[in-house]
Order: C-alpha cells, then structure tokens, then sequence
C-alpha cells in the first residue's frame, strides 16, 4: 500500500494554495475603493479586504477552489503561554476547509507611509513575529501585505529590499535563500510577489518563507 503524500508533493499543495491566498486578495484590492484608504488605519484596510474577499467565495459564481477558503480577520492565534486577551493577533488568516488538518495561511500588514515603515515592518511587531514562531508556528510559509500610502509601490520595494539587506541578522535571513527574490508567479496581478526565507529561533519548527507583496493605495 502507497503512503501519503510525499514531502515534494506536499510542498506544490502548500505553494498553490499560498498561490490562491494571494489571487483572492488581488481580486478583493481590485474590488475595493483604494483612494478612500490612503489615509486609513491597518485594521480599516484589511477589514475591507476581508469583506470583499469573503464576498468573493460566497458568490454564487465563484470558483470550485474557493469553495473551500475561509478567510478571518484579525483572529487570535494559539501560542503556547499565552491566553485570552494577551494571545497574539494575525492580520488575516485563510483557511482551506475539509477534513483532518486544515491548512492555515497568515498574513501581516503593515502600512508604508512614513520614513520608519520599513522598521516596523520588519521589526518585532512585523516579520519578526513569524521568525519568533508567535505566528504561522505550525507551518512552512507565510505573507506580508505592505500597504502603500505615499509615494510609489516601486519606491518601497526598492526601500523593503534595501532594507532587508542591512537587517539581515536580526531577521535571521537564511543563507542558502536568496535575498528577497521574485516569486516568479505570472498573471492574476502576482507579478511583484517576492520571497525571502528566515530560520527560526526554535529550531523544532524549521524555516520559514515569506511572500512579499505591495497594494497601491495612494
């Protein structure tokens, strides 16, 4: 009798379903009215991402993959130590429904608006949070959302990349992984996804690879 799943096989499903993740947030962006979030706080944006996006699945026409996808806004994560109101929050969370283990996706967002965005987006209270396994502990890949709010998506990639590069130590960037490189996706808008991978700081849970992806809102 065959096993499961192999390790390779298993790590296609995890990067089409993270593939997915990412297609339903360009479609709920594409849905929203940006203009109206230049200056908008974190959780106003992404609770109208996770509206529309929620809309999206719900439709009597969606497609048969989203089905399945369950997006959450802001909800409390399991970390071992910390309960009830002191339990750390994830921006979005999507989760593809069915039996046994549900996988889990998670994104942060952070807003890029002022000269110290970068710091806190991959700062402590920003990609830091997934190399310290307070989020996206269980799994093997996980998102940060930049939201743009002045100047230009190009201005701020070029920014987060310049960045990433003098933080590399404090953001464990592995070494075996180039730095902050292009997904390599094509089409549905997912052009300008990049990718970084950072070893955590238990060891028990392995690395970790982060998706990249900036929205306009300016």
């Amino acid at each position: 009798m065959s096993g499961g799943p192999s390790q390779e096989q298993q790590n296609l499903y995890r990067v089409a379903f993270v593939k997915n993740c990412f297609v339903l947030l360009v479609r709920a962006y594409d849905a929203i009215d940006t203009h109206s979030l230049q200056g908008a706080e974190e959780p106003h944006i992404t609770g109208e991402l996770v509206r529309c996006a929620r809309t999206i699945v719900e439709c009597d026409d969606a497609e048969p993959w989203m089905e399945h996808m369950e997006v959450l806004d802001d909800p409390p994560q399991a970390v071992a130590g910390r309960h009830g109101k002191r339990r750390p929050r994830i921006d979005i969370e999507f989760v593809r429904t069915g039996r046994g283990l549900r996988p889990r996706f998670h994104v942060e967002a952070k807003r890029l608006y002022r000269s110290d965005s970068v710091n806190e987006y991959f700062g402590p209270g920003g990609l830091q949070m997934f190399v310290n396994g307070e989020y996206a502990g269980g799994w093997s890949s996980a998102g940060m959302l930049g939201y743009v709010q002045c100047d230009t998506s190009a201005v701020w990639l070029h920014r987060l990349a310049s960045g990433f590069v003098t933080r590399r130590v404090e953001i464990r960037a592995s070494e075996d992984f180039p730095d902050w490189a292009p997904a390599g996706w094509q089409g549905e808008g997912l052009d300008g996804v990049h990718t970084s991978q950072h070893d955590r700081r238990l060891e028990n849970l392995g690395p970790i690879r982060i998706f990249h992806f900036l929205l306009d809102l300016t």
